[in-house]
């Protein structure tokens, strides 16, 4: 749906005059960037929410938090996959965005932000996606993450840790994707060598090339690869 809602929203304001725009970030001198904040939960087939425990302090069940923790263990890999753009790492420690791999509830610094409503329904954000990232890839990345913690029973660390910084570029986020043998496994060894090739050789590369460049200067050959004013 969030692709359709994309294309559609392309195709409407176009006829409008307008233009629909996804990059993340376009003027860094406002502080704030564009992101794509994925909020899920995890139900049964008899229509209970997994990650809910009302018994729980915190109201997360141990499933949930082993789910939460996967997603925490495997966030600078995944940045790779939903940061997918060099302009997207200007928004990484932004105001309002994440900085470091970790966790909180009801606080919105953290990476995944624990969400409890009123009646005790439980959900997740995922706040590290950009806005320029594929929806696909980030429900593919979710998965992965969370599914790794409640098979390995990862356990959960303390809200709001700073022990472990999200990667700041496309190059070093691609390293660190490179080096999780476990999410690679869980997408597909085959689909992350390809990503991780296309945006080396199309991205990474062809931006070296260009040689030393102000910040300014950068950001205008950002704007020329994804900037994109229909």
């Amino acid at each position: 749906m969030v692709a359709d809602f994309k294309t559609a929203s392309f195709v409407h304001l176009k006829r409008k005059g307008l233009t629909a725009e996804f990059m993340t970030c376009v003027r860094p001198d406002k502080g704030n960037c564009s992101g794509f904040h994925y909020n899920f939960s995890l139900w049964d087939s008899q229509g209970r929410n997994v990650f809910a425990d009302p018994d729980d302090c915190g109201k997360l069940s141990e499933l949930g938090r082993h789910w939460l923790a996967g997603m925490v263990e495997h966030a600078p890999a995944m940045a790779a996959l939903v940061c997918p753009t060099i302009n997207c790492y200007r928004r990484i420690g932004a105001p309002w965005a994440p900085k470091f791999a970790n966790w909180s509830q009801e606080v919105r610094t953290g990476t995944f932000r624990l969400k409890i409503e009123p009646g005790g329904n439980v959900y997740i954000e995922n706040r590290l996606p950009s806005s320029a990232c594929s929806p696909h890839l980030v429900l593919a990345a979710t998965l992965a993450a969370g599914m790794d913690g409640v098979r390995r029973k990862l356990d959960l660390p303390q809200p709001l840790e700073e022990s472990r910084r999200l990667p700041t570029t496309l190059e070093k986020a691609l390293d660190v994707l490179e080096g999780d043998l476990i999410l690679k496994a869980a997408l597909g060894d085959n689909l992350v060598d390809m990503y991780i090739y296309a945006k080396r050789s199309f991205e990474i590369d062809e931006f070296k090339a260009f040689g030393e460049l102000s910040d300014d200067e950068m950001l205008l050959k950002e704007k020329e690869y994804y900037y994109f004013p229909y």
